[in-house]
């Protein structure tokens, strides 16, 4: 269970670290590159999310605060996923790619 977690916190951690690299690119094409990081990397916080609540469900566990916490976490970073994942999806052209207010180019 703890080599689980330590598991997570690290993932938790790569994922931030893409996260902000994603939000600090301009390029279309690291945009995505970035983006499918972070979609493999959900992918495994989900998996040892799936672990965490089949340990829950044991009554063989005592401190489940670690776990509940850990479970927490990676919902939460699932949460920021869908929403970059919906910006993503958001056409240039389409109504609501329209109603947006214009992201300057840098240059």
């Amino acid at each position: 269970i703890d080599r689980t977690i330590k598991k997570i916190q690290e993932g938790i951690q790569l994922f931030d670290d893409i996260w902000h690299k994603l939000h600090n690119t301009h390029t279309q094409n690291l945009k995505e590159r970035f983006q499918g990081e972070l979609k493999t990397e959900i992918k495994k916080l989900q998996r040892m999310r799936d672990q965490i609540k089949t340990w829950q469900g044991m009554s063989d566990v005592r401190d489940k605060r670690s776990i509940d916490e850990a479970r927490r976490n990676i919902e939460a970073k699932m949460e920021q996923f869908k929403a970059c994942e919906r910006e993503a999806k958001i056409k240039t052209f389409s109504k609501i790619g329209l109603s947006l207010p214009t992201k300057e180019d840098p240059e």
